[in-house]
């Protein structure tokens, strides 16, 4: 029986909105869990290596990102879309695998086309800059041992009253609440999974998640919009069991 339990994990980007949900789920694995803060550990500089050569982990967990969306075409957020999903994550496996620690790297739907849904592992054609340094931070990953895991998630509380009141539609999606994600990647995690894999549940309009926390959103079609990055139409993918 596969078990967590007393494995060393060493979490970056854990003061993330993902991270604050996994973390408490890997801990009640009985995983002994450490998360240094990006102050702490910058993981696109040498601390990194200093970090994991002292906890010396089992598994790596990468959730870190650069992903605010609408810069992420400017000079400034492409820099920083480089910074962390790919010179980040290229110290975080090199050191890893020096200390001989599984990696499991949080990659994204993005990676595909996001045009016309129905995507397998293989379907690589990234959308805009984000997906493109998401896909090549899954390069350093040795898939043999690592696991890369292409997903897509919304923080409760996204739509409403005092937040967002409108939502692009249709947009197709695997994604759903970053709770419910974080459930299934502590799954393939003690499951020991390797390599590739699409993870997320029944394929939905995005407008579906929103609805549920503000039946009154409005639907904007995206083609009548002019968007700061490339917008997404169908990311849904063809999902592993």
């Amino acid at each position: 029986m596969n078990t967590l339990k007393g494995k060393r994990i060493l979490v970056f980007g854990g003061g993330g909105r993902l991270g604050k949900d996994l973390i408490p789920l890997l801990k009640a694995t009985g995983a002994l869990v450490t998360h240094p803060s990006h102050k702490e550990v910058d993981i696109a500089t040498t601390k990194v290596w200093q970090c994991v050569m002292w906890h010396n982990p089992d598994i790596v967990i990468n959730l870190a990102a650069y992903t605010d969306m609408p810069k992420t075409e400017t000079p400034e957020g492409k820099d920083a879309c480089v910074r962390a999903n790919i010179i980040g994550n290229k110290f975080v496996c090199e050191a890893s695998h020096y200390q001989e620690a599984k990696v499991v790297y949080i990659s994204s739907d993005y990676v595909y086309p996001c045009t016309s849904g129905g995507y397998s592992v293989s379907d690589v054609s990234p959308l805009g800059s984000y997906g493109m340094t998401k896909h090549i931070g899954e390069w350093f990953c040795e898939l043999d041992k690592d696991l890369v895991i292409r997903t897509s998630m919304k923080a409760r509380g996204t739509w409403g009253e005092n937040a967002y009141t409108k939502v692009f539609d249709p947009v197709w999606t695997n994604g759903d609440w970053i709770d419910i994600i974080a459930e299934k990647i502590v799954e393939v995690v003690t499951n020991n999974r390797t390599g590739i894999i699409n993870l997320g549940t029944e394929r939905k309009l995005l407008s579906t998640l929103a609805k549920e926390e503000f039946p009154e959103v409005e639907l904007v079609d995206p083609l009548s919009v002019e968007t700061a990055y490339p917008y997404p139409s169908d990311c849904s993918m063809v999902l592993d069991e």
